[in-house]
């Protein structure tokens, strides 16, 4: 990692985990945090809140993730850290799922986390340090009914960390997989579902394990898997 202050890039930043992970990691004085949303008045009340820098970026246009990934490079000279945590949801059956929906959660939860990387990796094999977070489910490495397309596009990403990983060691850039349990954000309200939340995790509890992960310059935690105790379906 640089010896300056470490760069931070948050996608989903404006609220939910993205938000708690934002004011967490931003108590470390080492630490400035970048959160990017494309929610502009939530990004702005977040800005506000947390007094971090913070851009609008649609993940899944590829013109705005290039350009706000340039503009941080530009202000702070290196990306230190990348959190992928932006994403959507679709719950039922396929033959119940909008061909929409299902090219909308495709989009966000999958290439969306792959163009945003793409333009930080081009930063960090520079620099040749890094660390990249994607925040996936544990729905990307198990399955349960009446999610297939969720789980396809977290089960996407689940094999595009396991592989990105294994080809930036030789750029010394780590490459973490996040898969938790269900966890009390936003997730489901946004998309007009509604779940029990009984057993869910906190946003505050799971930030505390990514700031864990963080803590280690020379250790990747390849795949880091967690849920309540209490959580049995």
């Amino acid at each position: 990692m640089s010896a300056e202050k470490r760069i931070i890039l948050i996608t989903g930043g404006s609220q939910g985990l993205g938000k708690e992970l934002a004011r967490k990691l931003k108590e470390d004085i080492a630490n400035t945090v970048v959160v990017l949303s494309n929610e502009k008045v939530s990004l702005e009340h977040t800005t506000e809140e947390l007094k971090c820098h913070s851009y609008l970026c649609d993940i899944t246009d590829v013109a705005s993730v290039q350009k706000v990934v340039k503009e941080v490079e530009e202000k702070f000279g290196h990306i230190d850290v990348l959190i992928n945590d932006a994403g959507v949801w679709v719950g039922g059956d396929l033959d119940d799922n909008d061909y929409s929906d299902i090219a909308r959660v495709m989009l966000v939860n999958s290439v969306g986390t792959i163009n945003m990387t793409k333009a930080v990796v081009r930063v960090m094999k520079k620099q040749r340090s890094g660390k990249i977070i994607n925040i996936g489910s544990i729905d990307g490495i198990e399955t349960k009914e009446d999610r297939s397309i969720y789980s396809a596009s977290k089960w996407a990403i689940t094999g595009f960390t396991k592989a990105l990983g294994k080809d930036l060691e030789k750029y010394n850039v780590g490459v973490v997989g996040i898969y938790p349990g269900l966890i009390d954000t936003g997730l489901f309200a946004n998309s007009g579902a509604s779940r029990d939340m009984t057993y869910a995790m906190k946003p505050e509890q799971v930030s505390k394990i990514v700031e864990f992960i963080l803590g280690f310059d020379d250790i990747v935690f390849d795949q880091v898997v967690f849920r309540n105790l209490h959580f049995k379906v």
